[in-house]
């Protein structure tokens, strides 16, 4: 059973060209048909049954995976929360499906706003694994890459590089080449996406992208095509449209037909033009477009969304979204544009006052963006 796994941070920047050997590590959540109500009573069978703690964490992913897409956040939440309650116990006899459940939960307590909770599960997804598999096991190194990933999602960009560096000579050491290059691009992909952003990390960046260029490795080569992508983008973003032209002009050749992102402008501005307070409930909308060989995106559509959305944020992500631009690709003979159909959801992290209780939420917002398309195996990002 897949978990709800959300892949947070600036790693989206990372091409998903180079990740395509590692997919069942940071599955995306799909719709899989089953109602809402259906999971809800096989879960409870489950329990009154007393199932096994392997089928309990099973019907618990599915149910809450059903809970969100419902937009019933806080349910997802509670749902994961139960099951971690009830499993988290049974770690060493079943560390892989206590690791997915961590993982699911840590996700999902991101998007409810307190993302410092969901970097501590993730934590726990990896001791885990440590525990159950060994530290150097490449399911191990991959969930610490996670915990890189879930350190920039609290600001903690010092932290998640020397997470990333660390997996980075682990995985060296134990002859992991995959792993190393994955560790690699995700520094490099980082700086990438900072250097975007803010001048002063352009140095940063082509350090990065130079030290995966500079390997010889046969088992880096899909990593190297990664780090000329990088490089690309890096100077597409110095300019307007005409310079992404011109960088995707310089790309060696067309890719699969699969997305690996090339331009992806911010979700939101630095004026998102809210305007009131954080809301009580969960704002969201899915939205369905299409993407074109020559990597445009069309017709971009909002399916559905939250009974209420707050000032201009949707028509923020709707405008983002249609600006993106994707590597060419080669459909062959099927010469069909992809569809996609993602989640965006508006998230106002919570902060605490003196002791435990939450006192309030942030003024600034942030997005987080899941891949809802059957079949998709692309990754989701918090921006």
């Amino acid at each position: 059973m897949r978990a709800l796994i959300v892949l947070t941070a600036m790693t989206a920047a990372v091409p998903v060209e180079a990740q395509e050997n590692h997919q069942d590590t940071v599955p995306t959540i799909m719709v899989t048909g089953s109602p809402l109500a259906e999971t809800g009573r096989k879960l409870k069978d489950c329990l009154a049954r007393r199932c096994t703690p392997k089928e309990d964490i099973a019907a618990s992913l599915a149910h809450a995976e059903n809970q969100y897409l419902a937009g019933d956040y806080e349910g997802a939440r509670a749902t994961l929360s139960r099951s971690h309650n009830r499993n988290a116990r049974y770690a060493k006899a079943y560390p892989v499906e206590v690791s997915d459940l961590q993982r699911a939960y840590g996700s999902v307590t991101d998007i409810a706003g307190l993302p410092e909770n969901g970097r501590v599960l993730q934590i726990f997804a990896f001791e885990t694994l440590r525990a159950g598999q060994g530290g150097t096991s490449e399911s191990a190194l991959d969930q610490l890459l996670l915990t890189g990933d879930a350190s920039l999602t609290t600001g903690r960009l010092t932290r998640a590089m020397d997470v990333y560096r660390k997996v980075e000579r682990k995985a060296r050491e134990s002859g992991q080449l995959q792993v190393q290059g994955r560790a690699m691009l995700r520094q490099a992909g980082t700086y990438t996406t900072l250097a975007t952003r803010a001048a002063g990390y352009d140095d940063l960046a082509r350090r990065q992208i130079e030290r995966i260029e500079q390997t010889s490795a046969p088992e880096l080569a899909t990593y190297r095509i990664a780090a000329g992508m990088l490089r690309a983008r890096l100077a597409a973003s110095k300019g307007g449209e005409a310079s992404i032209d011109k960088a995707i002009a310089t790309l060696p050749a067309k890719g699969k037909a699969r997305l690996v992102p090339f331009y992806d402008p911010p979700l939101l501005p630095a004026d998102p033009g809210i305007g009131v307070a954080p809301p009580s409930d969960p704002e969201w909308i899915d939205l369905r477009y299409r993407v074109d060989a020559s990597g445009r995106v069309h017709d971009v559509e909002q399916l559905r969304g939250s009974a209420h959305l707050t000032g201009d944020w949707a028509r923020h992500v709707r405008t983002s979204v249609a600006r993106r631009r994707y590597v060419p690709m080669d459909f062959g003979t099927d010469g069909d544009d992809l569809v996609r159909i993602e989640r965006f959801t508006l998230v106002f992290d919570a902060f605490a006052g003196t002791g435990t209780h939450i006192s309030g939420r942030a003024d600034a917002a942030r997005i987080v963006a899941l891949d809802l398309t059957p079949g998709a195996g692309e990754r989701s990002a918090s921006r």
